[in-house]
């Protein structure tokens, strides 16, 4: 598994997810009421292209993914770094509101989510969700990266598919930074399994919040869309700037013990040291026009909503 390969498997995940969404909403819209089920199938449709090739492409499937062991200190200094970075997620997510609409609010405000069964909804969203695009942009896409060029310019590069397969403005600025996080979760610790769990913890801890908001108010996510204006954009931005500069140091100093705790002492100065290197050509034209659909996917999701 190589940045071609990658490349080409992006391509084919990106039409099939397009053409699959299509489909659903001309034939089966009724999947599109079931947010558990439309999420599975959708998640399904993303990693299946990427996994397909992957199983034809490397015969050591375990060692490639780096699913690794890991210490139990390393997994649960996860749980502070998770903490400790949420500013920084949240800070882009208010930032893209300024020029576009929060898609998550807006999807809480068409559909009925205090109706839906909560442990579906948990298993959904909160962990199927998070393993599907762990395996497939830090496992198989990072790998694949990684096999061609540096680990930054795969880090980059597989924050950036990972950003455009949300296929919207507002969860592509955040999940781009998110995807760097986790890659250098996964330098750090050495396994996939540390980034897994990062996700896992971000989704499923908005899974809670989003129940525990909406039984308390069950309108509360349209009465905070029409208060929302750039006035407090800006405070709400202002403050996370502050908090996100407070805890990010700590978070670093965490990614430093976990590659010391798991020796791997010096991983992520190398990751800026030997950014340049470069094995083989990582840019193909599979890649540019998965881009450019995606792009084009991404400006039709933004005029129709």
């Amino acid at each position: 598994m190589n940045s071609k390969k990658v490349n080409l498997a992006f391509l084919v995940s990106v039409i099939i997810y397009v053409g699959g969404v299509f489909a659903i909403s001309a034939f089966c819209p009724y999947i599109l009421e079931n947010v558990v089920l439309n999420n599975l199938i959708c998640e399904s449709m993303m990693v299946l292209p990427g996994f397909v090739v992957f199983l034809f492409s490397e015969k050591e499937k375990v060692e490639f993914l780096s699913f690794h062991r890991i210490k139990t200190g390393t997994l649960l200094a996860v749980i502070p770094f998770t903490l400790f970075s949420m500013p920084l997620i949240s800070l882009a997510n208010l930032l893209s509101q300024f020029f576009t609409t929060n898609r998550v609010i807006e999807a809480m405000e068409t559909t009925d989510m205090g109706q839906i069964a909560f442990l579906p909804l948990l298993f959904s969203a909160g962990i199927f969700a998070p393993f599907c695009e762990e395996l497939l942009c830090r496992g198989i896409y990072y790998r694949g990266y990684r096999k061609s060029g540096s680990a930054f310019q795969a880090m980059l590069l597989s924050a950036l598919l990972f950003a455009l397969i949300h296929m919207n403005v507002n969860q592509a600025i955040y999940a781009f930074l998110m995807g760097v996080l986790a890659v250098l979760l996964v330098e750090a610790s050495g396994s996939l399994w540390a980034s897994v769990f990062y996700h896992v913890l971000i989704n499923s801890s908005q899974v809670f919040l989003m129940r525990i908001m909406m039984t308390a108010n069950p309108d509360i996510y349209s009465d905070s869309a029409t208060q929302l204006t750039n006035g407090t954009l800006a405070m709400a931005a202002g403050s996370f700037l502050i908090i996100a500069a407070i805890m990010a140091p700590f978070a670093w100093m965490i990614l430093v013990w976990m590659s010391k705790n798991e020796n791997r002492r010096g991983v992520l100065m190398e990751i800026l040291e030997k950014r340049k290197e470069k094995k083989e050509k990582m840019i193909s034209v599979p890649l540019v026009l998965a881009v450019l659909f995606c792009i084009i996917m991404i400006i039709y999701t933004e005029i129709v909503g």
